[in-house]
């Protein structure tokens, strides 16, 4: 007699986008966190997610570029959903071209308005692979 096989739930996104402004503590500077997640809670590591970062301030674009999972580097079981984390300290109060990409082939692109205390998304196009969560 077999057993049933067990498939994971299927999401809407693959991915989550939490996107913050912070101060760090030491220096005092303002900087905009870019907090990329998978929806999937992973049971045995903590994986890290392997992002590619293009940035041109001077034309106002900033790229990511999801391509993949990478192994941890501890030796310790633990349970939590792979993630990468950016700080953007060099940034103007402006409108940005925000690009999003996984393998260099799924794109989403949105117009990341940045202000002196707050961010906001605009004309969001694409194939929707990431939910963008703005704090």
């Amino acid at each position: 007699m077999r057993t049933k096989q067990v498939r994971p739930e299927k999401t809407q996104y693959e991915f989550e986008l939490h996107i913050s402004m912070g101060t760090e503590s030491i220096t005092k500077r303002t900087f905009v966190l870019f907090d990329f997640r998978t929806v999937k809670i992973f049971e045995n590591f903590v994986y890290k997610l392997t992002v590619e970062t293009k940035l041109n301030m001077d034309k106002k674009e900033m790229h990511f570029n999801i391509e993949g999972l990478s192994a941890p580097t501890i030796d310790l079981s633990k349970n939590g959903y792979a993630y990468f984390k950016y700080k953007l300290f060099d940034f103007k109060n402006n409108t940005y071209l925000l690009k999003l990409t996984k393998n260099r082939k799924i794109k989403c692109t949105s117009n990341l308005v940045i202000s002196k205390n707050n961010i906001k998304l605009s004309k969001f196009s694409g194939k929707p692979f990431i939910k963008i969560i703005i704090n």
